[in-house]
């Protein structure tokens, strides 16, 4: 059995509600999406607690391992919720009500909304997807590392400036994302300045309403 890292209450779909045609067993491993992580499934292997089936339609308590522990550093929490699959067949929810791996667990004082780029304006997710395109998931998963790295990262300011200076360039944008690491200053003074030090960029404003008209 792998590690466990949490536990969590699960409610199985009836077969009429997409759920499975017959019973999951100790052991089973669908894919989970927790809440307001869409781009981002993982593997969740479910250990039943005090039973070795599930049936479509009832509830059990189970521990779950997940892979790519990782990319979930710092980002769960209690009475955080999910869903699990099969493809794109959603067979039942769950609920987390322990959090046994604590490098998984959230630090009770942060906002969710500073973590997590899904939580973001919306306009910052259709820019990295317009310019990132194919690997537009990948650029998403750089820049939700760093926003979960430091506190001085989560600002939708210097995201906006990270994306405009990446220029549609998946290696360029981890170059000025390990810039951002060193002195996020310097990413606002070159995304929103011109050679002249004139500030021509307020990116406080969303894309497409970021350029400072001249005064004439």
């Amino acid at each position: 059995m792998n590690k466990s890292d949490f536990i969590a209450e699960l409610k199985f779909q009836t077969t009429e509600k997409s759920g499975r045609k017959n019973y999951a067993k100790s052991g089973y491993r669908p894919h989970i999406e927790f809440e307001n992580y869409p781009e981002y499934w993982t593997s969740g292997q479910q250990t039943y607690i005090g039973t070795d089936f599930v049936l479509p339609g009832e509830t059990v308590n189970a521990e779950i391992g997940i892979l790519s522990t990782e990319y979930f550093a710092k980002r769960l929490y209690e009475n955080m919720e999910f869903k699990f699959c099969e493809s794109n067949r959603t067979i039942g929810f769950g609920k987390i009500i322990r959090i046994i791996n604590t490098d998984l667990k959230c630090e009770p004082d942060i906002d969710q909304k500073t973590i997590n780029l899904n939580l973001y304006p919306t306009d910052i997710i259709d820019k990295i997807k317009l310019d990132y395109r194919q690997s537009w998931n990948k650029a998403f998963s750089e820049i939700q590392e760093l926003i979960i790295s430091n506190e001085s990262f989560r600002n939708k300011r210097i995201i906006r400036a990270i994306i405009h200076l990446g220029n549609k360039d998946l290696a360029h944008l981890e170059k000025i994302i390990e810039q951002t690491k060193i002195d996020w200053r310097d990413i606002l003074l070159w995304a929103e300045y011109d050679k002249k030090e004139k500030r021509i960029r307020d990116f406080n404003n969303e894309f497409g309403k970021e350029e400072i008209k001249a005064i004439r």
